[in-house]
């Protein structure tokens, strides 16, 4: 039976996303097995039991943007838009959450302990430290990646199944190069700003945009049986603008807090659009200031001054400016393949809308408020 669109207003896609981020849920419920560690007794048996919840902890909230897109995406080209795939996103996420904890060594994670402070807390004694603790979350993170490609394994690809394993399996290593890039970006010269906006499009496109948006759209796509090559094709023309978009819109949360704590990424001095935009267009003598509190300075404590700047600079405006450019781009992309994969008018409407779920509403507004 073809799937039928929801009517093109915000409340109906609404309950059809409440509907498919259910039907995720319960599927990462179904397939996340856990081989009876906890079973384990005697002195092992509380570290077992501590991994176990917190590899259930790490799977616990989100909005599931990324199951969604890979839903709608299989859903418009005529696929079943299984909720399999769309877990197995999802599952891979949380390992990496658990990955980038340990190496911004962050506390709170979406208002929780994160994986690494909760080892630590609980397991903590004279021969359990953070090195411990740390290498306990690199084990989950592991585990959640090698139970996200099971829960794959779960989907139904048809002809596409080895090209399917190919993208999410490219999709993993692009996250892992990402990482590189971004604990190595310290190295990007403030004193260069195209050199320095480069790098940082470099890491926001390897780092979130691979799995945020571009392998999602285009596992989608393999799911409803286009051809790999046109499926990466549009993953990647219509995932790269809308993936580093979103990656800009949550550098704006940092400024006003939320699933983690304000300024974060101010206090780890994270080259950020933000950053880049600020130095540009500040007068001499502030940037060299910017530039020297980011290069020798101590940046914890003076989240707010920063954050000042950044607003006062122009910084904040030109982030949303931005977000609406990679907006359009996005958007004419999704109109070419549309025209090209003969979504029909339903079927670019709907992937439209989860794509706007990526950006604010404020800048998708601006630009296309149809989609809103």
């Amino acid at each position: 039976m073809a799937f039928v669109f929801p009517r093109p207003d915000r409340d109906d896609f609404a309950s059809w996303a409440a509907a498919a981020k259910k039907r995720v849920e319960g599927q990462m419920e179904n397939l996340f097995s856990l081989p009876g560690f906890s079973a384990l007794q005697g002195p092992l048996g509380k570290a077992a039991s501590l991994f176990d919840c917190q590899a259930f902890e790490a799977l616990r909230g989100g909005k599931r943007l990324r199951a969604l897109l890979e839903m709608a995406a299989s859903l418009c080209a005529g696929g079943r838009g299984g909720s399999e795939a769309a877990s197995a996103i999802e599952i891979f996420q949380a390992g990496a959450l658990v990955h980038d904890d340990i190496v911004d060594k962050a506390d709170i994670r979406r208002g929780k302990p994160s994986s690494r402070r909760a080892f630590l807390t609980s397991l903590s004694s004279p021969s359990f430290d953070t090195d411990c603790a740390d290498a306990m979350a690199i084990m989950l993170g592991d585990f959640l990646a090698s139970a996200s490609i099971e829960a794959l394994l779960g989907a139904s690809f048809g002809k596409n199944t080895a090209p399917a394993i190919r993208a999410f399996c490219r999709m993993q290593m692009q996250v892992e190069k990402g990482q590189i890039l971004d604990i190595n970006s310290p190295s990007l010269p403030l004193d260069d700003p195209k050199a320095l906006e480069e790098g940082i499009e470099n890491i926001y496109l390897y780092k979130t945009a691979s799995y945020t948006t571009v392998a999602p759209i285009a596992l989608g796509f393999l799911e409803a049986g286009i051809e790999d090559g046109e499926a990466r094709k549009w993953g990647l023309a219509i995932g790269t603008p809308l993936g580093i978009a979103f990656q800009i819109a949550d550098d704006l949360t940092d400024l006003e807090g939320g699933s983690k704590p304000k300024g974060a990424d101010i206090r780890e001095k994270k080259r950020t659009f933000l950053l880049s935009d600020a130095l540009s267009l500040l007068p001499p003598k502030e940037r060299e200031s910017l530039s020297s509190l980011y290069h020798e300075g101590e940046t914890e404590g003076r989240e707010e001054e920063v954050i000042s700047t950044f607003r006062s600079s122009g910084a904040v405006e030109k982030s949303h400016k931005r977000i609406q450019d990679l907006w359009v781009k996005a958007v004419q992309a999704l109109d070419e393949c549309s025209r090209s994969l003969e979504l029909g008018r339903g079927g670019r409407e709907f992937l439209g809308r989860a794509m706007a779920l990526f950006v604010p509403a404020c800048d998708c507004q601006a630009v296309t408020p149809e989609f809103l």
